[in-house]
């Protein structure tokens, strides 16, 4: 009568999702490195589904410059802590607490590089001549 909806209160569910959604996370996390997509909807996916385990939580991924994908899960520590010691070893993944995240190095998936603007302006016309003095 009175269900729980979309609450999912088994961390090992959020996992198992995630676990299936891995590599395409992580290769959208790539394309938008290079400049050739856009990875929106991969944040947008994991916050969604893992806030059915605790609508408190809130994740980031990164590409470290190893290019590797860095999952940090803040929020409640008591859910944090829940759901980090149910995560699974992930071949190019690692999770941790904010705290854990110390590596100033890191590509922040949100502000990855951009294709440069040069390429928009087209070829150069003009020519010009260069003479040694």
């Amino acid at each position: 009568m009175f269900g729980r909806g979309s609450v999912e209160l088994n961390p090992r569910k959020f996992w198992s999702w995630f676990a299936s959604e891995a590599q395409g996370i992580s290769n959208a996390l790539e394309a938008l490195q290079r400049g050739e997509a856009d990875a929106e909807w991969a944040i947008c996916a994991i916050n969604d589904r893992i806030r059915r385990f605790d609508n408190t939580l809130e994740a980031d991924v990164v590409l470290t410059l190893e290019g590797a994908c860095q999952m940090t899960i803040l929020g409640e520590p008591r859910s944090v802590s829940l759901l980090l010691d149910a995560a699974p070893r992930l071949p190019g993944w690692r999770f941790s607490t904010r705290a854990a995240l110390t590596d100033p190095r890191r590509v922040p998936f949100r502000t990855a590089p951009r294709p440069s603007l040069d390429v928009l302006a087209g070829p150069i016309s003009d020519v010009y001549d260069a003479y040694a003095h």
